[in-house]
């Protein structure tokens, strides 16, 4: 298989919030929390769910207004049922504070708008003014994860969807996806041999918006590898990529060089981190750094093995908000080894150099997705908490898959797969189970 991918999944994007630190969720009670201080008693009354998905209209937004009741203060509680503005007028009660919540939920998105109200202050105001006065309000919207998507409807990774498109590009060695531009759609990044590719997949095809040649963007390496090495990175306004022939370089939204970066991009979270190459071993050594030129490069995250020819990593996030680092790098030998939190182990057999990592289906567990030895397949393994990995997804390919990349949730909430195999694009989907479970599981 000629060349390498390196495949990045951005588990998830937040407004005005730390990435990667906390679930979905939790991000959004503690951006509510701006509301605050609150000053004696209040309450927190959720409006139904309004949401692109079926299934409970309450259970999502109540459950919220406890984690933003918990947020304000002891003195805040949270009404048990969602209720209209109207009725959560009434049920303030002797309380002297009502924060309003509306939630919905689209395109693989949470949106969160909260609105505090302030009771008269005494008889004459009340007489004056009766209703409530709207004092502050707040909004942040949270990419849909597993501590939203366990109080929706399922995602059933056994029914996956697929999709072909077709792609004109050849020698693609490495992919990235991501709403880079902030419009609600997904673009798609392609690195090749010889030039970068920034596009939608539409129409049964992959439409480049724009292009650029690498030998617009740096000079090409005195002696390069006889087998490149590649990273494409795309997240909310981002675009890095990189080769061994040219570098790593930070690209602006027409594709424009922008800055140089510390080498071959691969992960998109803060700080955005790079790879260094050993030529003489063609393959990476040593731990990602910052992606910003230094003298001296600092590790950003530790990986299962000292030297790999493929890397993926993504921030893990539980049904109960908790966040676990997960890194999949595969061995120049083509074994795979994996870091979960604090824990490393391997996964038997030999694999391809096509790698992503992610949670497909939602569920808390992390999906590791790679190829056979010859690239023939597409093979999608979950790791649950203990054991061996389970196999998910097999799925012949009548080409070699050439590269991967995770795409962020978006149809109905779920995220997908995008695997480059030969000259096309094959688009892997979630469906949707079935009626949500309970808020108790």
């Amino acid at each position: 298989m000629r060349g390498l991918a390196l495949a990045f999944a951005a588990s998830f994007e937040l407004l005005e919030c730390p990435a990667f630190a906390n679930g979905s969720l939790d991000a959004l009670a503690k951006e509510m929390a701006r509301l605050g201080p609150v000053v004696g008693p209040g309450i927190v009354v959720a409006a139904p769910l309004t949401s692109d998905e079926p299934g409970d209209k309450e259970d999502l937004p109540v459950h919220l207004a406890t984690l933003i009741a918990a947020k304000l203060g002891t003195g805040v509680t949270a009404h048990p049922r969602a209720a209209t503005l109207a009725g959560a007028r009434i049920t303030v009660g002797p309380a002297k504070t009502l924060i309003f919540v509306r939630t919905s939920v689209t395109m693989g998105a949470v949106h969160v708008a909260a609105d505090l109200y302030s009771e008269p202050a005494n008889v004459w105001d009340r007489v004056r003014s009766p209703a409530p006065a709207l004092v502050r309000q707040a909004a942040a919207t949270a990419t849909i994860d597993a501590q939203t998507r366990v109080r929706l409807t399922p995602l059933d990774l056994n029914r996956a969807q697929l999709q072909r498109f077709r792609l004109d590009e050849e020698d693609v060695l490495a992919a990235g996806c991501g709403d880079v531009d902030g419009d609600g759609r997904e673009e798609l990044l392609l690195v090749s041999r010889h030039r970068v590719s920034l596009g939608h997949l539409e129409d049964g095809a992959f439409s480049a918006q724009k292009t650029v040649a690498w030998s617009e963007l740096a000079p090409r390496a005195p002696v390069p590898l006889r087998e490149p090495l590649c990273g494409a990175v795309a997240t909310a306004g981002a675009i890095l990529v990189g080769s061994t022939d040219y570098g790593g370089v930070a690209l602006s939204m027409d594709l424009s060089k922008q800055d140089q970066l510390a080498g071959i991009p691969v992960w998109g979270g803060r700080p955005n981190s790079c790879l260094v190459a050993q030529p003489s071993a063609g393959a990476f050594d040593g731990a990602p750094v910052d992606c910003a030129p230094s003298r001296d490069p600092k590790p950003t995250m530790a990986v299962p093995a000292p030297r790999f020819d493929a890397f993926a990593a993504a921030d893990m996030v539980s049904a109960n908000g908790d966040v676990r680092r997960l890194v999949a790098v595969r061995e120049p030998s083509g074994r795979l080894k994996v870091r979960w939190g604090d824990e490393s182990s391997g996964v038997q057999g030999l694999f391809g150099a096509a790698l992503a990592v992610g949670d497909l289906d939602q569920d808390g567990s992390p999906e590791v997705v790679t190829t056979t030895a010859a690239g023939d397949a597409i093979d999608v393994f979950t790791f649950a908490a203990a054991g061996a990995p389970e196999t998910r997804i097999h799925l012949s390919t009548p080409e070699p898959v050439r590269a991967f990349t995770l795409c962020p949730p978006s149809e109905h909430g779920a995220p997908a797969l995008a695997a480059v195999v030969g000259r096309e694009v094959w688009l892997v989907r979630p469906e949707l189970a079935g009626p949500a479970k309970s808020s108790s599981r």
